[in-house]
């Protein structure tokens, strides 16, 4: 049995990961949320996500995200529905930019292009990487809908990715600590 607290902060929010027996994670956020997590390892990646929710086998389905396809992404099931109704998910993509700045203003770009509103923005740092959190908002239907996206320089000048972040946006509050926990286990390859 291998066991593992580790402690970071990032954003105002105190992140405390338990490992037990391999992949069952316990992440424990500010405020006694806990989130029954898993690891996610594979195509170079490593994060943690919620133990419950299942990874997208449709990465080609195009109105859920612009070109290119993700490498990987996951969404919260919601009672008897698959991944054809889908509200909350997330996703991680390697973009081939060759800066930061170029990768924001492509986006921004594409973005505004698809009637998409830019919120708020701000540095961070992921893991001793650079990066760029940025918050949108749309209208799809009825539904409104926020995303967090972090843009993340892994090697300047060659390696660059883009984690989504997709929830209605009257429960973005509740799924805020989910994506957090996403965002701050990322390790790239």
């Amino acid at each position: 049995m291998y066991l593992s607290n580790l402690g970071s902060y990032n954003g105002g929010m105190l992140l405390t990961k338990t490992t037990i027996s391999g992949n069952t994670n316990t992440s424990t956020l500010s405020g006694n949320s806990h989130i029954q997590n898993t690891t996610y390892s594979k195509n170079g990646l490593e994060f943690d996500y919620p133990s419950s929710w299942k990874q997208i086998s449709n990465l080609h389905y195009p109105s859920r995200w612009g070109f290119p396809d993700p490498i990987v992404s996951f969404y919260q099931p919601i009672g008897n529905y698959n991944e054809t109704y889908i509200e909350t998910y997330f996703y991680i993509k390697q973009r081939d930019v060759h800066s930061l700045d170029e990768m924001l203003k492509d986006y921004r770009r594409d973005i505004a292009n698809i009637g998409q509103t830019e919120v708020s923005e701000r540095n961070i740092t992921v893991n001793g990487m650079n990066a760029v959190e940025l918050i949108k908002t749309w209208h799809n239907g009825n539904m409104q809908y926020k995303a967090l996206t972090v843009h993340i320089e892994a090697v300047p000048g060659s390696k660059y990715y883009r984690i989504g972040c997709v929830v209605p946006a009257n429960q973005y509050n509740q799924t805020l600590p989910v994506f957090e926990m996403v965002v701050n286990s990322f390790k790239p390859p």
